[in-house]
């Protein structure tokens, strides 16, 4: 079978044909959930289009968390919440290089990019109109103006607006669930949920795979039990090739993560009808790009040193070996340098912001990836709530400076939300949170049995052809990882790498035979 991640999604196409105009595809879409905000727009998750016979009008909510994805090639515009199914309506498949160079080392693209030229993401707040052949579209980022408030002042705001928030996102139905691990954003969802006297009908937990702590596994059902509410642990998937099989496609060859939650949407499908997602909780804490010299280096405007620093610590994959594992015709194209220049030209964007740090995460790593789960990946789930982008509660969290959440501008200070959660829930103030110096789990075994398994897949596909990826390179490693163990061990890296560029190629060339499943 071909992995899940296009099969279903609809795609609506036109052509215009001189003074024709020819369609196929559900002319009416809508996907999420609508709530009404206090400034007069619609508050919620959603993506739409509605086609009336003269007029296409494509609509993305204020995040556009919701994938959303189109491709205009000349008399031809195609929308679908599937970026595979706007490859199978036709839209060209050249690769945007410098996205591609950027999303190999982050693991997450910039922007409205995709892996390619022509097809891009309908922006955030975002209208596309195609009317009588001319195309139009607006929509961008949503600036705010900076506050100051004391830390106190800004805890007790948070907690009021978190409160607020959810009280306007009200179950739909009883068959309610929560994913719960030992964080914050889940906690502090259920706790008010409980609060409220709207309990969900159980909780649930997936395991993440190693090397990971334990901690969530630890700490949920603790959680649950004190709450009185039923907790259901998930067995992970003995190997996770097959779930990063599907993860790349569910997610529009648009994550590296997320192939752990893969149990967890099979598990809900069908069972939950209405789901609270912590998406946008980051908002409430530092993130992996803060530090001093961030800040310093956004004020000085010297965006590409900041786009260098950044990628040279976060970079997913070891330079050297990224440029073998890539054939020999795209490696200057997908050149480190390249990704420095789109990196620092989105960073550019997002100057002028009250904490623009916080700004480029939210609008890129949490627009791009993290949102691919509550509003991809689940799908099936009829309305997934994400309480943390109320349109008011967002503004706020957006308009306070980092030393606000961080005094001492550190990553790793979580104390704002867990502040904020012990304030407004103080008898449950004995929970802990997850230890994240807890000791982490020997990730060999899994590893090693991932890269048997992306060998065994990849090894008869060879003949495929693909553009990116080196099979001279790349298919004697894998061989060898077959039958030497500690080489297995030691190459981690290489078949998911293997496994995306393959798939992506595939795609690519049309060629979805080549993603069957053994």
């Amino acid at each position: 079978m071909i992995p899940a991640g296009s099969g279903d999604e609809p795609c609506f196409t036109l052509t215009r044909h001189g003074s024709a105009v020819e369609v196929s595809g559900p002319v009416h879409f809508f996907r999420g959930h609508r709530i009404a905000a206090a400034d007069g727009a619609p508050d919620g998750i959603f993506a739409e289009w509605s086609w009336d016979g003269r007029r296409l009008i494509v609509r993305s909510d204020r995040y556009g968390a919701s994938p959303l994805f189109y491709a205009h090639d000349g008399d031809r515009l195609s929308v679908s919440p599937s970026l595979v199914k706007l490859v199978d309506a036709g839209a060209p498949t050249e690769f945007d290089e410098a996205a591609l160079a950027v999303f190999l080392r982050l693991g997450f693209f910039l922007g409205d990019d995709t892996p390619f030229q022509s097809i891009r993401t309908v922006p955030p707040n975002g209208t596309l109109t195609w009317d009588d052949g001319a195309v139009s579209l607006s929509g961008g980022y949503r600036f705010v103006p900076p506050q100051r408030l004391s830390r106190d002042a800004a805890i007790d705001g948070f907690i009021d607006l978190f409160r607020e928030a959810m009280r306007r996102r009200p179950p739909v139905e009883d068959d309610v669930v929560v994913p719960l691990s030992g964080g914050r954003d889940s906690r502090h969802i259920l706790f008010e949920l409980c609060e409220s006297g709207r309990p969900p009908r159980y909780t649930v937990t997936i395991p993440r795979y190693p090397p990971r702590a334990s901690e969530d596994e630890r700490i949920a059902p603790m959680i649950a039990r004190e709450l009185g509410v039923p907790h259901v642990l998930l067995a992970q998937a003995e190997s996770k090739f097959l779930p990063e099989l599907r993860k790349n496609l569910d997610t529009h060859l648009c994550a590296d993560e997320h192939a752990w939650y893969v149990r967890m949407v099979d598990e809900l499908a069908g069972k939950a009808r209405t789901l609270y997602d912590g998406l946008g909780g980051a908002l409430s804490v530092p993130n992996r790009f803060l530090s001093r010299e961030a800040l310093a280096l956004f004020d000085a405007r010297r965006m590409r040193e900041l786009a260098t620093r950044l990628l040279q610590s976060l970079s997913r994959s070891n330079e050297r070996f990224l440029m073998r594992v890539i054939r020999e015709p795209f490696r200057a194209a997908l050149s480190f340098d390249r990704a420095v220049g789109r990196f620092a030209d989105e960073l550019e964007r997002h100057r002028a912001a009250p904490d623009p740090i916080k700004s480029f995460n939210f609008w890129n790593r949490i627009r791009r990836e993290l949102a691919l789960v509550p509003y991809g990946m689940m799908r099936a789930v009829p309305t997934v709530y994400s309480p943390y982008l109320d349109h008011d509660l967002y503004d706020f969290l957006s308009s306070l400076p980092p030393q606000i959440m961080s005094p001492s501008l550190s990553a790793s200070d979580k104390s704002f939300h867990s502040e904020a959660v012990l304030r407004g829930y103080p008898r449950f103030a004995h929970i802990p949170f997850e230890d994240k110096a807890a000791a982490t789990r020997d990730p060999r075994t899994v590893d090693a049995q991932f890269g048997i398994d992306a060998a065994r897949y990849l090894l008869p596909r060879v003949g495929f052809g693909g553009r990116l990826l080196n099979a001279r390179y790349v298919m004697p490693r894998l061989a060898y990882g077959l039958a030497r163990r500690r080489y297995r061990e030691a190459a981690t890296w290489l078949p998911a790498l293997a496994l995306y560029l393959f798939q992506l190629d595939a795609v690519a060339r049309r060629h979805h035979a080549a993603l069957r499943a053994a």
